[in-house]
Order: structure tokens, then sequence, then C-alpha cells
């Protein structure tokens, strides 16, 4: 789009007139960046399909630059989520990525009860240093009661002694690695008879009852009943259930605390909502996948996270500084709008 310019005779400068839809600066409407950001934040489309939506749509195509100036900002090495509180449980997790054809991972910390993101990272290598770093750093000066991870070694470590919390191990990764070990030296082996096996197998799937109990205590029936039969399980999988009986109130505080998750899907949902698989094909830098990471996690927040209207639409103007209350609410999922309504009730 083209202004008129025009020349001062008195001072012998250039002016334009002010169009409200015409930001300084600027040569596109605000109405061709606001339809780039709708796209950017709820679809996995690349600069190309912007492009080409922008041409059928007002008939003008930003460059590839200038679509990444409109959906890229300084977000920091962290990107942070300003929630109104933070409840002291939260999942943490990692997945790896492309960037220009190089790996990265993506580190995540999520509050489970608040239902949204708390602080995540794009990071080379995940050395326990760099976790440590992330982790004490996004939860300064936050409450920290139990934190949920899967079984790496380094993560007991860093929960326990840097953020004085309590270590939970997510069942689900615990099994299924045990599964898999099960499987491989047990099953496939020549070394053990068939009663061997189906022995295995039985005890195995008692031991998994154990994490599906509906209580504490009956979580403890079932795994001392397991105790009573270790030694049908072979040296390749008893350590698992050694493992579990060395510290039971790690795999199954989630039993005695309803408040806990019991295992990490939520962070799991949220890399899978996300698309992460989905950035190398939009950005070859940090910086614009980090840009990319802080539109999801503001989307995920206004529409899962358990925060009142007036935070959502407060959140949702970030990215889209014109939208009305009435635009936003649609947004919000099922579970958010029961907690909202629950949040009514007891003000009313």
């Amino acid at each position: 789009m083209r202004v008129q310019r025009y020349r001062c005779r008195i001072c012998g400068g250039t002016f334009s007139p002010s169009l409200s839809y015409i930001e300084d600066d600027h040569q596109y409407t605000n109405e061709v960046r606001r339809l780039v950001r709708v796209v950017n934040a709820f679809t996995d489309a690349s600069l190309e399909r912007l492009q080409d939506i922008c041409t059928i749509h007002f008939g003008v195509r930003p460059s590839d630059q200038q679509i990444r100036n409109w959906i890229t900002e300084d977000t920091g090495e962290i990107v942070r989520n300003d929630l109104p509180t933070y409840s002291g449980i939260y999942t943490y997790d990692e997945q790896y990525l492309h960037i220009d054809g190089k790996r990265a991972y993506r580190l995540l910390l999520y509050d489970d009860l608040m239902g949204a993101p708390v602080a995540e990272q794009v990071v080379d290598g995940c050395e326990k240093a760099t976790i440590r770093e992330f982790l004490t750093t996004a939860l300064e000066d936050k409450p920290v009661f139990v934190v949920t991870t899967d079984g790496r070694s380094d993560y007991a470590e860093i929960v326990e002694d840097d953020l004085g919390a309590f270590h939970h191990r997510c069942h689900y990764h615990f099994l299924k690695n045990g599964e898999k070990k099960l499987r491989n030296e047990v099953f496939r082996s020549v070394r053990y008879s068939n009663a061997e096996k189906l022995h295995a197998a039985i005890v195995w799937s008692e031991f998994k009852g154990v994490f599906a109990a509906p209580s504490y205590a009956a979580a403890f029936r079932r795994f001392e009943a397991v105790l009573d039969k270790i030694e049908h399980l072979p040296p390749a999988v008893r350590t698992y259930v050694k493992e579990v009986m060395e510290n039971f109130d790690k795999f199954a505080i989630h039993l005695r605390d309803e408040w806990v998750p019991s295992t990490s899907n939520n962070a799991e949902r949220y890399f899978s909502h996300t698309k992460s698989t989905q950035v190398k094909r939009r950005f070859r830098t940090g910086d614009g996948v980090q840009s990319f990471l802080k539109t999801q996690m503001t989307v995920r927040t206004v529409k899962h996270g358990f925060i009142s209207r007036e935070a959502s639409l407060a959140r949702m103007r970030e990215l889209f500084p014109d939208i009305e209350m009435e635009a936003v609410i649609p947004l919000f999922t099922e579970t958010k709008k029961r907690y909202l309504w629950n949040r009514d009730l007891e003000a009313g």
C-alpha cells in the first residue's frame, strides 16, 4: 500500500497523512499482519503458505523476512509464562527437534494444576548442568512441592537437592522401559523355559496393577503381594521391583496426594498439541523457534489454563491487541468452562 507524501514549504520536511489502519513505518495494514499472526498461532502453515494466504486474501505478498518479523519476538533465553499463581505441582519433560538440520532439545516445565506451561527453552544438548540451570531459573521465587519426571538418573538429584522438592517418577515411562526389557531379554531369550516366561508375565502384570490401584493403601497391599513372588521374576526385570521397594512413595505419591499427576501425560499432550515437529519447516534459527513456542504457550494458557476470563483476554491481547472477550470465550476447552463455572458459583 502506498501513501502520498507531501513537502512542507516552511521547514522543507516531508510528511504523509496518518491512517488509523496503517501502523507507523509499516507499508502493510494491521489486517494483513493480524491474519498472519492468527494463522501462525493456530496452524502449522509454512512461511510460503502464509504468503499465499496474504496473496489470495489481500492481493499483497509480503516477503519471507517481513513475515518472520511479524511472527518473531525477542523472548529471551528462556520462554516464560506469566501465570497469576503457581501450584507447586509440576512436570518436567523434554523432546528433541531439528533446527536448520541440527539436533536440538526443547525443555518444558508444566504446571499440572494450572493446566499451563511455566517455561520452555531450546538448547543444544541435555547435559545435567543445562537442565539444572533451566529448572532452578524457571522456578526461582515460585513454590515447588512435587516435580514429576521420567527415569533419567540426573532428575532425582536436581529436584531433591537443587529445588528442595519431592521427586515423583512417571510410572508410564518406568513400566514401559521394564516391559521392553522383559520382552527383549526374557521372552525372546532361549535361556528361559515357557513356564518361567509365563510366571514372569503373571508377576509383572500384578506389578503393573500396583500403579493402577484405587488408593495408596491398596497399592501398598498389592506391592507386598508382588514381593512374595519376586523370585519368579528374572533378574533383568527384578531390579524394577527393587527400585520401587527402596522408595515406594516416589512412585505412588499420586495415590497419596490426588493433586499429583500419575504420569507426565500433561507435558506429552502439550508437546503433541503444539506440533513441535513442524517447527523445522518454518524456522531455521533458535530465535524463531522460541518465538513460536511463546505463541503456542500463550494460546495453550488461554484455551486450557485455569485462569479467569479477564486474565485470558489479557493474555490473548498480547498476540491480538484488538481482540474482544466474545472472540476469546469460544476458545476455552470444556474443562476450563467447568472451572470458570465453579468459580462463578463460589463467587455468587
